[in-house]
């Protein structure tokens, strides 16, 4: 009879597979994104809520350790995609968002404006940011907003990383209930 710590070869190797996906993850968020990770808007980005029950911060890096994920499946399937485009986009996507309150009178005029400010924010931390960069930080809120649709896979895996990973933001821990939804309403008016 199996005990409860029982684990098969098999489960071990899974197992053992996702712990070093995941640090390959994360030897290509610091390889590629180490400029935005150590400036100082990183650090405010982890001291602004975000989608309610997350920071600016912890939402980014979901998302980029999700859009590294989608770029590693696709590679398996022969599709070419540039990772250091990927990290840095994904990285500096919702920079713009920093200080919204000051900036914007709603959450509208913040979700049609933090992409350009993203951008600004992008070209001072990261010394050569290439124009491909450029469309996935301006284009992630598509189809939101007034933002046009991504014209890269770079920027389709970013966009998507970010739905997605909103979702998980506002629901992690609480149940959907008819409060929260008014609530998730309330904040998209």
């Amino acid at each position: 009879m199996r005990g409860p710590y029982y684990e098969t070869t098999i489960h071990r190797q899974i197992r053992e597979k996702r712990e070093d996906r995941k640090k390959r993850i994360r030897n290509d968020v610091e390889r590629y994104g180490s400029e935005v990770l150590d400036s100082d808007e990183m650090k405010q980005a982890f001291e602004q809520t975000h989608h309610k029950l997350a920071t600016v911060g912890e939402h980014t890096l979901r998302v980029t350790m999700t859009s590294v994920l989608i770029c590693y499946a696709l590679r398996k399937m022969k599709v070419s995609v540039s990772i250091p485009a990927v990290v840095v986009g994904a990285l500096c996507h919702d920079l713009g968002m920093l200080g919204r309150n000051d900036k914007f009178n709603s959450l509208k005029e913040s979700n049609a404006g933090h992409p350009k400010d993203s951008v600004e924010i992008a070209k001072g931390l990261v010394s050569e940011l290439p124009e491909k960069t450029e469309d996935i930080i301006e284009r992630h809120m598509w189809p939101l907003g007034d933002s046009k649709a991504p014209n890269s896979i770079e920027g389709a895996i970013v966009s998507a990383a970010d739905k997605y990973t909103a979702v998980k933001d506002l629901i992690k821990g609480i149940e959907i209930t008819e409060d929260t939804a008014d609530m998730i309403a309330e904040e998209n008016k």
